[in-house]
C-alpha cells in the first residue's frame, strides 16, 4: 500500500500547478480557494517548501523587487506532479469530526436551554456570512474560463455552499425546537406559581 502523506506539502504542490508563486502567495492562495475545507499554518509552508525544494519537487528563483524584498518564486517540477499524482491516486483517509457546541448541546438538558440558544444564534451569524463568502467565490469562479481546473474548483466551492445551506436550516430547526423547550418550562413554572398561590 502507498505511504499515507500528511497532506501538507502535497497542497503545496497541487497549488504551484496553477502558478508559480512565493511563499507568501500559497498562504494567501490557500486561505481564499480551499481555506472552506483544508487549512495549513502558516509556519509550515516555508519548511515545508525547503524540504519539497530539497527532494526535487519545486525549484525556486528570486524574483528582484525595487524598494522591496527580494522573493523566492517557486515552481512545481515534473518530480513534483508526479508526487502529486501518486498522492491523489490514494483513498482520502476517514476525518474524525469533532464539534465542540454539537457536544454541548447533547449535554444541554444540563442547563437552561437559554444556553445553547445563545451559541446556536451566534453560529447563525457566523455561518451566514460564510454562505455569502462561500456564494461569491464559487460565483467567481463560474466566470473564470482561463484554468482547466475550473470545474473541479467550482465542485469544491459547491460543496462550501451546500454545507452552509445544510447548517443553516438545521440551525433553524434546533433554535425552533429549543424555544419550544423554553416555553414548555415557562408554562410549568407558571403553572406551579398558581398552585402555590391557590394552596395558601
Amino acid at each position: 500500500m502507498a505511504r499515507r502523506s500528511s497532506s501538507s506539502m502535497e497542497v503545496l504542490l497541487g497549488l504551484l500547478t496553477i502558478e508559480p508563486m512565493s511563499g507568501y502567495d500559497l498562504g494567501q492562495m490557500i486561505r481564499e480557494s480551499i481555506g472552506h475545507f483544508w487549512n495549513e499554518s502558516y509556519g509550515q509552508i516555508y519548511p515545508n517548501l525547503k524540504t519539497l525544494a530539497a527532494e526535487g519537487s519545486v525549484t525556486s528563483k528570486i524574483e528582484k523587487r525595487r524598494g522591496k524584498p527580494d522573493r523566492h518564486i517557486y515552481s512545481i517540477t515534473k518530480k513534483g506532479r508526479e508526487r502529486l499524482a501518486k498522492w491523489l491516486a490514494v483513498p482520502p483517509q476517514p476525518e474524525v469530526p469533532r464539534n465542540e457546541m454539537l457536544l454541548k448541546l447533547f449535554f444541554g438538558s444540563q442547563v437552561s436551554p437559554d444556553i445553547p440558544i445563545a451559541y446556536l444564534t451566534r453560529m447563525v451569524e457566523c455561518e451566514r456570512a460564510a454562505l455569502e463568502r462561500f456564494r461569491q467565490i464559487h460565483a467567481a469562479i463560474s466566470t473564470n474560463k482561463q484554468y482547466p481546473d475550473t470545474p473541479y474548483w467550482k465542485m469544491a466551492a459547491r460543496f462550501g455552499v451546500t454545507e452552509m445551506e445544510a447548517h443553516l436550516r438545521w440551525a433553524d430547526e434546533t433554535l425552533a425546537e429549543l424555544k419550544k423547550i423554553v416555553g414548555k418550562q415557562r408554562s410549568r413554572a407558571e403553572t406551579r406559581k398558581e398552585n402555590s398561590r391557590a394552596s395558601k
